[in-house]
């Protein structure tokens, strides 16, 4: 991966969603500063620079109401749609940190500052990315909702960064959350806290197997008394004819 280069870049601000490095997603962009944000980068040839917003209700969000962790990232496509809204897909390459707002006639430009991650070898950390991977395989035995080639990437995935960035992903999370991993430079730190997840996320879901099967147990009990209360009713009837 290509180093950051820091300076000034068209800025457009995410609702409900983080953009980690190496994400590639698609985005439905309806605002007009966004807009116009994301066909300067795209005739610039230039990266645009993709942050959260703290309250996604805000419909032109300032400085304040924005987080100061995001995510530099490259337009790959984008399409007009009839409505007038743009569909883009958009790949996250760096962590930056804003260290600037600038507004433009039509939107907002910011100058941002890489975001490197520290503690990234040593045989610690070779330790912690082991723990990860057997924590994510095992995760994705319980949650069906991973596909098969997501754990077959992340176990190809030589970059303790990138595996723990495409990890992040891919768990259920709330904003806030991605949004604190996100700006957790400290990759162990960051490890610890996607175990943490995973953790949860696994009792979580053993938790949710056990009430399954005590209500479909209830449910059967249920449907059996009321088919022998039918069955019986049915032979007093019988009963009741046959005098």
């Amino acid at each position: 991966m290509s180093e950051l280069t820091a300076g000034i870049y068209s800025l457009m601000p995410l609702r409900d969603i983080v953009l980690f490095p190496g994400m590639v997603v698609p985005l439905v962009v309806g605002r007009r500063k966004s807009i116009a944000a994301l066909e300067n980068a795209m005739e610039s040839r230039s990266q645009i620079f993709l942050v959260t917003q703290k309250d996604a209700g805000v419909e032109d969000p300032g400085a304040k109401h924005l987080y100061s962790v995001g995510t530099l990232a490259s337009v790959m496509q984008l399409l007009r749609l009839p409505d007038g809204t743009i569909k883009a897909l958009v790949e996250g390459k760096h962590r930056a940190r804003v260290t600037g707002f600038l507004e433009q006639d039509s939107y907002f430009s910011v100058e941002v500052a890489d975001e490197p991650d520290t503690d990234t070898e040593g045989v610690e950390v070779e330790a912690f990315v082991r723990e990860l991977r057997r924590f994510f395989e095992q995760y994705t035995r319980v949650n069906k909702n991973i596909p098969r080639e997501v754990l077959d990437s992340a176990m190809e995935i030589k970059s303790p960064t990138r595996l723990a960035d495409m990890i992040s992903s891919h768990l259920p999370l709330r904003t806030q959350e991605k949004q604190e991993i996100l700006e957790t430079v400290s990759l162990p730190d960051r490890i610890t806290r996607l175990l943490e997840v995973i953790q949860r996320e696994m009792e979580l879901s053993e938790v949710e197997k056990s009430i399954h099967a005590k209500v479909k147990r209830r449910m059967g009990i249920t449907q059996r008394n009321y088919y022998l209360g039918e069955k019986i009713k049915a032979l007093h009837e019988e009963m009741g004819q046959g005098d």
